[in-house]
């Protein structure tokens, strides 16, 4: 159960007299314990993790939080042990990150259903969870737009081809979200060009991942968009081998490959969790079950253009890529949810 986080300091009254509680203020604020913060994740040091732990150290600094951090790492036959270590250990708030983790983390959350548990980045059957649930269609949306247009103008490095190319890791429902926010992105900007998509089958594999961007590259495609986490590295990697362009994911991958990456679409987690333990903190939005999404409107969602690239993009290229963003900000240009 969350801890009460404003507390009565305790002294004791002279020689005789029995233990009294009484307020303790200083500078006239309740004097309060940190907020007692855990991370699980075996991710922590590549792509979306680190944009996680960006936010838990920032909620670190400005907060005083007290921060642990599990990683997972391999260890498969742990999970369900860990998150009981975690749920018996007095903590406010557990985040969690890993499709791998969710058998256990289901588990161990019916078990403490007074646990405040946040799984990020995908909405589970349990009702005592919070789901930090980022609306990655929307942001795929625009990539599927930017790179649909750049195609059908024919534009240098897009010239020669009415396809674009998707490479996902595992097929899961968060992966189809990328996909399908693509699709529609492309046929609403431009309906001449289609998708070309492949899975992995992993997240784990940069070899696979070059090979098969390779292969979509032989057949005419000039750019591919990954979510694929490390497989997705690969899909760098190729890219600049073939001379070819690549869109990034979660993070700004723009330094990864300068010159072969077009854009990164970033879902802002270093954002989602440090305003949750706001939130907490300053209880104007604690944490209760349920899911928050995240997309454009609150800038949790969002298109990086790398800056090597906006000079090889037309003006009115980019113009339209603003009108279709606000347009889905507004809810004008809807889209839909694979899942």
């Amino acid at each position: 159960m969350a801890r009460l986080h404003s507390k009565l300091s305790a002294r004791t009254a002279l020689a005789g007299a029995t233990l009294a509680a009484t307020l303790a203020f200083a500078g006239g604020a309740w004097a309060q314990e940190p907020l007692r913060v855990a991370a699980v994740s075996g991710y922590f040091s590549q792509g979306f993790g680190i944009s996680i732990m960006q936010g838990l150290e920032k909620a670190k600094s400005e907060f005083g939080i007290d921060l642990t951090i599990v990683d997972t790492g391999n260890r498969a036959l742990d999970y369900e042990e860990q998150f009981n270590n975690l749920a018996t250990g007095d903590y406010d708030l557990i985040f969690v990150m890993g499709w791998e983790l969710v058998d256990a983390l289901q588990k161990t959350s019916d078990a403490n259903p007074d646990q405040h548990f946040i799984f990020i980045d995908g909405v589970l059957e349990s009702p005592n969870m919070t789901y930090i649930d980022f609306v990655e269609e929307e942001g795929s949306f625009l990539v599927g737009a930017l790179t649909g247009l750049l195609t059908a103008a024919d534009v240098e490095g897009f010239a020669g081809s009415d396809q674009v190319g998707f490479l996902g890791g595992r097929d899961i429902p968060v992966i189809r979200n990328f996909l399908v926010g693509m699709q529609e992105g492309v046929a609403y900007a431009a309906p001449d060009v289609s998708v070309v998509d492949v899975f992995a089958g992993t997240f784990d594999d940069p070899a696979k991942g070059s090979e098969l961007s390779m292969a979509l590259f032989d057949q005419g495609i000039n750019v591919i968009y990954q979510a694929a986490g490390p497989t997705g590295e690969g899909v760098l990697q190729a890219a600049a081998a073939a001379g070819r362009l690549a869109v990034g994911v979660d993070i700004d991958q723009c330094p990864s490959a300068p010159g072969a990456i077009l854009a990164s679409m970033l879902k802002r987690a270093d954002i989602a969790v440090f305003n949750m333990i706001k939130g907490q903190v300053d209880g104007s939005n604690p944490v209760v079950p349920g899911a928050v999404s995240v997309g454009i409107s609150s800038g949790g969602v969002e298109i990086k253009v790398c800056d090597d690239m906006l000079p090889r993009i037309p003006a009115e290229i980019m113009t339209r890529m603003e009108e279709i963003r606000a347009g889905v900000a507004s809810g004008e240009i809807p889209v839909a949810l694979n899942q």
